[in-house]
């Protein structure tokens, strides 16, 4: 069986995620480096491996996918080591449910809307829209209130152990966590907050995110 090559930046939300469920499954892989500054992901290479210019690609055995969640989901089940969905279909169906509202509602409020123009775009030498961070706030917090509800008293969001549902939300939340806007709202939610320290533990994180 091939080495999975990954297409993407480093810096990515969805390529760490879809790293991560490589880490946690012990399954080497190849980072083919795509410059999301530089804007690489629109070039002409790129589009060929995803038409909408967007990261990551992913390749394996000689199939190719995009959609973190969909490469997420292909790795856990095409390679040994320990299943990262629950057992039980209201599990499973949950830890669906809270991937679903990190690409519907998370990443946009968390990403999109708090984390680009309040730390990169100043970074790279621009001003922060005030007004779209301020737009922003109500959504990213009612994105961390639902998650926290439906993480509750738990370890992890697909119960006791760790699930795809948790590699997704973990990179959104760690951006939203860089910005004082973020951390005054997770403020607010003091078991997701648990939950990230728990996350950060974990060998996987360590190998694929810069501590932060």
């Amino acid at each position: 069986m091939s080495q999975p090559v990954v297409y993407g930046d480093s810096i990515s939300t969805y390529v760490r995620s879809v790293r991560l469920t490589l880490e946690e499954k012990g399954v080497p892989h190849t980072l083919v480096a795509v410059d999301l500054i530089k804007g690489q992901h629109k070039e002409k290479d790129h589009l060929v491996r995803h038409p909408w210019g967007k990261m990551p690609a992913f390749e394996h055995d000689g199939n190719s996918f995009y959609e973190a969640s969909a490469i997420m989901r292909y790795i856990d089940e095409a390679f040994p080591g320990p299943a990262l969905m629950p057992s039980t279909p209201v599990e499973r169906a949950r830890a669906n449910q809270v991937m679903s509202i990190v690409d519907s509602y998370g990443y946009a409020a968390s990403i999109t809307n708090i984390f680009i123009p309040r730390a990169l775009v100043p970074s790279l030498g621009g001003q922060t829209d005030e007004a779209q961070v301020a737009a922003a706030k109500p959504q990213a917090a009612l994105f961390l209130k639902e998650i926290g509800r439906l993480l509750g008293g738990a370890s992890y969001f697909g119960g006791a152990a760790v699930s795809l549902a948790d590699l997704h939300v973990l990179p959104v939340l760690t951006y939203l966590r860089a910005t004082p806007e973020g951390q005054a709202l997770l403020a607010e939610t003091p078991n997701i907050g648990a939950w990230m320290e728990r996350m950060n533990q974990r060998s996987s994180v360590k190998a694929v995110m810069p501590a932060a």
